[in-house]
C-alpha cells in the first residue's frame, strides 16, 4: 500500500490490485519466516515477477505438505490395522516346523530373503521382484553418488575462484598503483571547465563571424567593402584563431597525460624511464652521425 499514487485513490480497480498484492506479500513473508524458522530471510527484489514465482512456490509447497500428511495418515492407519490383526498360533507352529525341516543353509537363505524384503520395504518376498528392486536402488545410489561428486568438484572450483577474486579485490584496495591521486579530480574538473568555457567562446566567435559574413554578402548593407567591416572581421578571425589555438593547446596538454599511470609516483617513474630511453636514442643518433661524418 505504500506505493499507491494519488491517481490510484480514484481508481477502484488499481486500489483493489494494490490491496491484493499487499495481502500476497504478507502471506509470502509469513511463509518464508516459517520456513526459515527464526533465521534471517535473504533479501530479494520485490516486483511482480518475484511475487508470482514465490506465490507458485508456496502453493506447490502447501500441496506437497498436504500430500505428505495424507500419506503419513494412511501409513499410520495401515500400521494400526496390522497391529490389530490377531496372531495365529498355527502360523507360528507352521513356521517353526518349516525352519526345523530346513538345512542350516536353507535357514540362512530364508533369513537373508526376509531381511532383504524388510530392508527394501517390498510388499512381497519374490526373489525376482527383490532383484529388480535391488538393482533400482543400486542404480539410484550410484547416480546420487555421481551427482554428489560433481557438486563437490563444482564447489571446490567455486571456492577457488572466490579466493582468487577476493585476493584481486584486496590487491585493488591496497595497492597504491590502482588509487588515483587526490588532486586528479580537481585537475580534471578545472581542465573540463576551461575547455567548456573556451568552446563556448569559440561558438560565440563563430556565430559573430557568420553574422558578419551575412551582413557583408547582403547587397543592401551599408558596410559592404568598408574598411571598418573588414577590420572587424579580421579582428574576429584573429580572436577565433587564438581561441582555437588555446583549445588545441589545452587538449594536447590533457592528451599528453592519457598514457601515464594514475598514481603520481608511478607517472614520475614512467617519465624518468622515457627520458632515459630518449637519451639512449640521442646517443645512438649522434654515434651514427659521427660515423657518417668520419666516412
Amino acid at each position: 500500500m505504500d506505493n499507491l499514487t494519488p491517481s490510484d485513490l480514484f481508481s477502484p480497480s488499481k486500489a483493489r490490485q494494490q490491496r491484493a498484492q499487499a495481502q500476497d506479500w504478507a502471506h509470502i513473508d509469513s511463509w518464508l519466516s516459517y520456513k526459515y524458522a527464526g533465521r534471517t530471510v535473504p533479501t530479494f527484489e520485490r516486483n511482480e515477477e518475484t511475487l508470482k514465482v514465490l506465490r507458485e512456490l508456496s502453493m506447490a509447497n502447501e500441496r506437497a505438505d498436504e500430500e505428505r500428511a495424507v500419506i503419513e495418515r494412511v501409513e499410520r492407519e495401515a500400521l494400526k490395522e496390522l497391529n490389530e490383526i490377531p496372531t495365529n498360533a498355527d502360523d507360528n507352529r507352521i513356521l517353526d516346523q518349516l525352519k526345523a525341516s530346513l538345512t542350516p543353509e536353507g535357514n540362512q537363505a530364508l533369513d537373508a530373503l526376509a531381511s532383504t524384503a524388510v530392508h527394501l520395504n517390498t510388499p512381497t518376498a519374490n526373489p525376482e521382484f527383490l532383484a529388480h528392486t535391488l538393482i533400482h536402488h543400486t542404480t539410484t545410489a550410484q547416480n546420487l553418488a555421481n551427482q554428489l561428486a560433481h557438486i563437490h568438484t563444482l564447489q571446490q572450483y567455486l571456492d577457488k575462484q572466490q579466493s582468487l577474486l577476493q585476493a584481486q579485490l584486496q590487491e585493488f584496495r591496497t595497492n597504491p598503483s590502482f588509487s588515483a591521486p587526490s588532486s586528479l579530480q580537481r585537475q580534471t574538473t578545472d581542465q573540463t571547465r576551461q575547455i567548456k568555457h573556451l568552446r563556448t567562446k569559440t561558438r560565440e566567435c563563430e556565430d559573430k563571424l557568420a553574422a558578419l559574413q551575412v551582413r557583408t554578402m547582403t547587397p543592401s548593407s551599408k558596410h559592404v567593402g568598408s574598411a571598418e567591416a573588414i577590420g572587424e572581421m579580421l579582428e574576429q578571425q584573429q580572436a577565433l584563431d587564438g581561441l582555437r589555438e588555446r583549445v588545441e593547446g589545452v587538449e594536447r596538454e590533457v592528451n599528453a597525460f592519457m598514457g601515464l599511470p594514475a598514481d603520481r609516483e608511478a607517472a614520475r617513474k614512467e617519465v624518468g624511464r622515457l627520458e632515459v630511453r630518449l637519451d639512449e636514442v640521442r646517443r645512438k643518433r649522434d654515434g651514427l652521425f659521427e660515423g657518417l661524418v668520419g666516412k
